[in-house]
């Protein structure tokens, strides 16, 4: 196996392969969110298993808050939030619950620490993020992931006698993008004194009809959002998942949002309007709202009021920052205690 050098420019994958021997990692991270992740979570399982290192496979989902979809109650049945699901969809997949790590962006706020949601950041700086800046991605996800990590890598660390070799595992496809599509599909993205992460993609090359085939024919449950309502199993709603009202979704799946989300997205609106700064730069909040009071286009299936304490601590949240705009303050990452998700994913 190749040794790494500080000297040496090209960070070097554990495995020299094109593909990763998933027995050569001491962590097998998934990163749990929608249907792309589903499928990789179910490929990569069943290899790990298959190579006798199914103990090794970690799922870790960073929580949007009520940024990203919700649960819903719908005749007689309540469907999760993708934050409870992805806590289901690892149980369901025999992985013991302190094996799933959920984090979120949290705050100092006077003496304690609370959860950040991205529209409170955009309200404080006055600008939405792009394709080009997407430190939504980073600030909410990636690094927060990457800090959800660290004790697990110090207790690691302490019995081996080289940095904790970790695969993290994404459901990143071609199909979804011209960017995505040049993406390596396996590769060193960080190596250092105490861990070495290589990233792979196992459903890189697959279809969106073979992800749902994954999906289905694993029997375990994916989002409502997905859905023309929740329960119809049509597959007829959103195309993708992340947070509702997305700066990279088509103007169907902010239309659709906006109409299952009225509240959130006359939030959206009003910071939009408040900031100066659109949406998105051809398609902003005030367009989609035109769009979705309008005849035609997705219906909602569902409509979700969310007339409830914590959008109203959100929304006052939100609203202050608007009155006083300024930089984004530091921030951590706050790791649910894994034990506790078993509970998290009830739903």
């Amino acid at each position: 196996m190749p040794q790494l050098s500080l000297l040496d420019p090209v960070r070097r994958t554990i495995t020299p392969a094109d593909e990763p021997d998933l027995s050569d990692y001491d962590l097998i991270l998934i990163g749990m969110s929608g249907k792309d992740a589903h499928a990789a979570l179910d490929v990569t399982l069943a290899r790990a298993r298959a190579a006798g290192v199914g103990d090794r496979v970690w799922t870790v989902h960073a929580d949007l808050g009520l940024m990203e979809a919700p649960g819903a109650f719908f005749e007689g049945r309540y469907y999760p939030s993708n934050r409870e699901l992805v806590a289901q969809q690892a149980a369901a997949y025999g992985l013991r619950p302190d094996r799933h790590i959920e984090t979120r962006r949290t705050v100092r706020d006077g003496e304690t620490w609370r959860d950040q949601t991205l529209l409170e950041m955009v309200a404080m700086t006055g600008k939405f993020p792009d394709a080009a800046r997407r430190w939504c991605t980073s600030d909410l996800k990636t690094s927060k992931i990457s800090a959800a990590l660290t004790p697990l890598v110090r207790a690691l660390r302490g019995s081996l006698d080289r940095p904790v070799r970790i695969l993290n595992v994404l459901g990143i496809r071609a199909e979804e993008s011209p960017r995505r599509a040049g993406r390596p599909t396996y590769r060193c993205t960080a190596s250092n004194g105490q861990r070495h992460v290589d990233e792979h993609l196992p459903v890189h090359d697959y279809s969106t009809a073979q992800v749902w085939r994954t999906i289905l024919d694993s029997g375990v449950p994916y989002h409502w959002w997905y859905d023309s309502a929740p329960g119809r199993g049509d597959r007829a709603g959103a195309r993708r998942l992340s947070c509702s009202l997305c700066v990279l979704g088509s103007r169907r799946e902010c239309v659709l949002a906006a109409r299952r989300r009225p509240r959130l997205a006359a939030l959206y609106h009003e910071v939009e309007q408040r900031t100066g700064h659109r949406f998105k730069l051809e398609l902003p909040m005030s367009r989609v709202l035109e769009l979705a009071a309008a005849p035609g286009g997705p219906e909602p299936g569902v409509v979700l009021d969310e007339q409830n304490p914590e959008f109203d601590a959100l929304a006052a949240r939100v609203r202050t920052r608007l009155d006083r705009p300024g930089r984004r303050p530091g921030s951590t990452s706050h790791t649910a205690d894994p034990a506790s998700l078993s509970c998290t994913g009830c739903g």
